[in-house]
This record gives structure tokens, sequence and C-alpha cells, in this order.
């Protein structure tokens, strides 16, 4: 069974990113969800997505690839991964923060499950280093950090989190990092605990730009991609097996509020 470009840059992301609901595969098709679920019924006769309609959470059902689908189009090994109710709102909202920032373009993202492949297992003893949870190129061809906070961590546990964040962002010479929340109980939190790393000089000479976003209002902002976003002459192959300043960010990619460095 022949498989059309869209559809095998579609099948690509949902490698990358495990898997997605069916309302965002339809956002990224740009087709209704009608229409999607006719195309995934089809990706799942010829065996590249699993046929069981999960639902994690409420709402529309999740659509994950096969473990041979994404080996393939990863080019890895991976690992057989379902949805799990702890599990979906994030990954749903860093796909979302994704297409937002880069639409349907493989190159221009890096993503957790791609990170986490090229960090070996820790030896006994010592901490794998912080994944995060994408990286991406912008306008400016500059690579930008990304992590997503939808709950409050408590103070303690937030310091760690970001203290890691900013150390694989400056390993990876990154130029920025964002922040993306939800809820103004998240943001606090954030904001605390990088005035709290700064004030300690966690942060001197980081060379890295923090920033905090509203991950709903820049999701709001962006507009939804379509299939037209997809590029064509891709292969196709048959299925098978802080306190802190809050300066206007201009860059398109980058809006939010600046953390004090």
């Amino acid at each position: 069974m022949n498989l059309t470009s869209r559809e095998m840059v579609l099948l690509t992301v949902l490698s990358d990113m495990y898997g997605a609901p069916l309302d965002l595969v339809a956002q990224m098709l740009g087709v209704s969800e009608s229409r999607a679920y006719r195309i995934v019924r089809k990706l799942r006769k010829a065996r590249m997505v699993s046929e069981l309609g999960m639902r994690p959470v409420p709402g529309p059902s999740w659509i994950t690839p096969t473990r041979s689908t994404a080996d393939a189009l990863l080019g890895r090994s991976t690992k057989y991964w379902m949805p799990s109710p702890k599990m979906a709102a994030h990954t749903r909202t860093v796909l979302e923060v994704r297409l937002a920032l880069v639409g349907m373009d493989l190159e221009r993202w890096i993503s957790e499950r791609q990170l986490r492949s090229e960090i070996p297992m820790a030896m006994p003893g010592e901490t794998r280093p912080h994944i995060h949870d994408g990286r991406y190129i912008n306008a400016n061809g500059e690579l930008i950090a990304v992590e997503v906070e939808l709950t409050a961590k408590n103070l303690r546990a937030a310091k760690s989190a970001i203290a890691q964040a900013v150390q694989s962002a400056r390993a990876a010479e990154c130029a920025g990092l964002t922040y993306y929340y939800r809820g103004a109980g998240v943001k606090s939190v954030i904001t605390k605990a990088a005035k709290e790393l700064r004030d300690a000089g966690h942060f001197e000479n980081a060379g890295l730009r923090m920033r905090l976003a509203d991950v709903d209002a820049e999701l709001l902002n962006k507009t939804k991609p379509v299939a037209s976003d997809l590029r064509p002459g891709l292969r196709v192959i048959a299925g098978g097996a802080a306190d802190h300043e809050i300066p206007q960010v201009t860059d398109p990619n980058e809006h939010g509020e600046a953390v004090s460095s």
C-alpha cells in the first residue's frame, strides 16, 4: 500500500512525538476529523499505526505508530509507547508547541525522544543529564531549548529542574531556553525559582536567554498548520510491519517574558 507524502510526514511526526489525539492528527493533515479518521483507518490497514483506539483522558482517541513504523522512520530501535492519563496532557501540549513553532517542518525540531536516544544510560552512581521537552531552530537560525510545565512543582524541585535545564541548554550551545507554562501557579513557582537561582549566581556568564511564555496564549497567536505546510518529495513506503523584567518579545517564535539572568 503506497502512502502519500503528507501521510509519511504525519507518521514521522507521530513517531518522533510518540503519538497524538485524533484532532491534532486532523490539524497536521489539514483535514476534518472525519477525513482524518478515514486516513487513520487506511494507516491501520497498512499496519503503520496501532489498531487500539486509546482514550487515556476524555476526548479524541489517540493515534500511535507501531514500533516497526517508528523504528523505520526514526532509523533506530524504539520502545512501544501508549499514552497514560498522567502523560497525555503533557505529550499533547509539547506537540502543540512544536506545531506552533515549526509547523510540520521535520528539520527544525529536535524531539525529546531523539534527545533521549542520544544520551547513554547513566552508570551506577551517576545522574543522567536533563533532557529537554524539545529544541528547535528559530527564524534567526538559533537553537532554542523548550520546556513545558503544566503543573506547579514545589520550589525546591522547580529550582533543581530549572538549574538542570539551563545546564543542558548551555552544554548544547543553545541560544535560549523557553519555559511554556499553564496557569498562574506554575508561572509563580518558575519565576520565584529562577530569581533565587539568579541571586545565587547560577546564571552568571550563562550566555542564555531564558523566557516564560503562557502556552495557551502562545497557541492562540499561532496559525494552525495545514496540509500546504507539508514538504513534497519525501519518499513513500509500503506499510508492513522569576521576580523579573518583562520586556516585549519581538521574535514571532519567542513570544513570552524574559527572566532576568
